[in-house]
């Protein structure tokens, strides 16, 4: 009597692998883009955490926050100058006030290619646009 021992795999089995390996993808890829954008958006954290950190040590020279309209490196009154946060995504252009006052302000980064997300960021440390 002669044994047949082919090796290999059978359609079927490949089918199956196929398949699972198309619903793993399309899990996976809307995952995967939602972490670009997140990565995009710690730029902005850190260009917004700079600028906080800036206006933290006008307000404890002057007793209070300074209003500012526009972009916010081009301030003389902080340490934070232009091209100093400059990324791949944002710019130094790209920070703003949207509001200003003596005690609070609002402050916004804008990304300038690859459309990343608009952050913002408050004197309470409360994010925006995450």
């Amino acid at each position: 009597m002669k044994i047949n021992s082919k090796s290999g795999f059978t359609l079927v089995e490949l089918m199956v692998v196929a398949i699972i390996v198309a619903i793993l993808a399309a899990v996976a890829i809307p995952l995967m883009m939602g972490n670009k954008d997140r990565a995009m958006a710690t730029e902005a954290q850190a260009g917004l955490g700079t600028l906080r950190t800036a206006m933290q040590v006008y307000k404890a020279e002057h007793g209070s926050y300074p209003v500012i309209s526009g972009q916010i490196p081009g301030f003389t009154g902080l340490t934070v100058k232009d091209g100093d946060l400059d990324g791949k995504y944002y710019r130094s252009t790209g920070y703003t006030m949207l509001s200003s006052s003596a005690s609070n302000y609002l402050m916004q980064a804008e990304g300038y290619t690859n459309n990343p997300p608009t952050v913002t960021l408050d004197q309470a440390g409360n994010w925006g646009g995450l």
